[in-house]
């Protein structure tokens, strides 16, 4: 790849990974509220088992955004 297409991703991975491991995070926290309100029980299995897949997901775009990191800093050595 380009280092305009590795800065590309970087951004674009690093930005939206942050955003959904934060987004998921919240909605953890939420639906641990929800199980200790009046939601029945697969509301708030259903929310958590989801925010836990935002949260993967998250955590898996800023691994990409750091390996094109890495593979800037290594073509900047060349």
């Amino acid at each position: 790849m380009k280092n305009k297409q590795l800065k590309k991703r970087y951004w674009i991975f690093g930005g939206l990974g942050t955003a959904l491991l934060g987004f998921g995070l919240s909605a953890l926290v939420e639906s641990g509220f929800m199980k200790h309100s009046d939601a029945t029980t697969w509301q708030w299995v259903l929310a958590g088992t989801l925010s836990l897949i935002v949260i993967m997901t998250g955590i898996n775009f800023l691994f990409e955004s750091f390996r094109c990191k890495l593979k800037l800093s290594q073509e900047s050595r060349k």
